[in-house]
């Protein structure tokens, strides 16, 4: 089971921390509580730390420039318990209505996975300072006015 924990603004973590990572590949409409309704991106995120194996859903709005995480009821868990909060974490946000890719984070060469570690607002302290985050709002801006000026221009 996951919560939102209204602490977490991001999960920075190294590279060798990260065990998985899914990213959503589509933008659903979402309505998080305490947050403004809008186009959000999901990702799960399984990490290792000194404790055992943790996974996270981050929620990320881009109109907003805002975030929900989603912590585990539990953390710190064995290799079994992990697989089984890897698999609840993917079908909570596929219940949402999000489209999961993994992203074979250890299969990428490591300048691609600093790139990742870098530019995802999931791994900044704050989604604001996140490269990516910016860019995702730009692009989300071009694609409504494109598609406005598609309509208008069909009558």
């Amino acid at each position: 089971m996951f919560f939102i924990d209204e602490r977490f603004r991001g999960l920075p973590a190294s590279r060798e921390q990260v065990l998985v990572l899914h990213q959503s590949i589509n933008s659903p409409h979402l309505a998080i509580p305490s947050k403004p309704a809008g186009p959000a991106q999901a990702f799960v995120l399984g990490l290792r730390g000194a404790g055992g194996f943790a996974v996270f859903i981050y929620l990320f709005l881009s109109e907003a420039q805002d975030c929900a995480v989603y912590v585990p009821g539990r953390r710190g868990t064995s290799t079994e318990d992990y697989q089984h909060d890897e698999a609840e974490a993917l079908a909570f946000v596929e219940s949402m209505g999000f489209m999961m890719d993994n992203t074979n984070f250890h299969g990428l060469p490591v300048d691609q996975q600093d790139e990742l570690l870098k530019t995802l607002p999931l791994f900044y302290k704050d989604p604001k300072l996140a490269p990516g985050a910016a860019k995702s709002r730009a692009e989300g801006k071009r694609t409504a006015s494109t598609n406005l000026g598609r309509l208008l221009a069909s009558f």
